[in-house]
């Protein structure tokens, strides 16, 4: 492999983890499956990340940069913020229903780090960038909000979270949907008014 530099080497390393865990699981996703998937030496992991642990929080900051980059094109558009909100929400369901193993790693790294001593912190804070990036979303919708914005994003997370779980078990795709209508209709009735 031609020399290449640090950082777009560990993208194309946290990329390749993200297929290996979405193939084989997490826990299968040793640095050696992930070199091998990526085409590249285990040195160029050892040189690219610290641990095992910094490579998790790339790809989670990784795998929701995935679903927020859409959502963020979403609200800089035009439209009102009703639009926007379900606009937005209608974005992240199209992300879970094409790429449902990302969304499945989600949830097993959550539980793979708070089930294994030293990587408790990787769950925590793969939710305070949830937090963070909803956050950012609901800010730049340029309204007035009924709750604080740490509150709706909370809030925003939660249903998304239960709703997509939901739906990877289920598979119901009508029954996902109406619910999430059901949620951009109370997500709406928070806004209190333009700013």
């Amino acid at each position: 492999m031609p020399r290449i530099a640090v950082d777009e080497r560990r993208g194309l390393l946290v990329e390749a983890a993200i297929r290996v865990m979405v193939r084989d699981g997490v826990a299968k996703a040793t640095t050696r499956s992930i070199v091998a998937e990526a085409g590249m030496a285990l040195a160029a992991f050892h040189y690219s990340f610290r641990s095992k642990q910094e490579l998790l929080e790339h790809v989670i900051e990784t795998i929701t940069a995935h679903t927020l980059d859409l959502a963020v094109e979403v609200l800089v558009g035009d439209g009102s913020a009703e639009d926007k909100v379900r606009s937005a929400l209608d974005t992240y369901w199209r992300h879970v229903i094409t790429n449902p193993g990302e969304h499945r790693v989600t949830y097993e790294l959550t539980q793979y780090a708070l089930r294994h001593p030293g990587l408790a912190t990787i769950a925590r804070r793969q939710y305070e960038a949830y937090i963070a990036a909803a956050s950012k979303l609901i800010e730049s919708l340029d309204v007035s909000w009924k709750a604080p914005t740490p509150v709706i994003a909370r809030y925003l997370i939660s249903v998304m979270d239960g709703m997509t779980l939901l739906w990877l078990n289920e598979g119901d795709d009508a029954s996902c949907r109406a619910a999430l209508n059901l949620a951009g209709d109370h997500l709406v009735s928070l806004i209190a008014s333009r700013a």
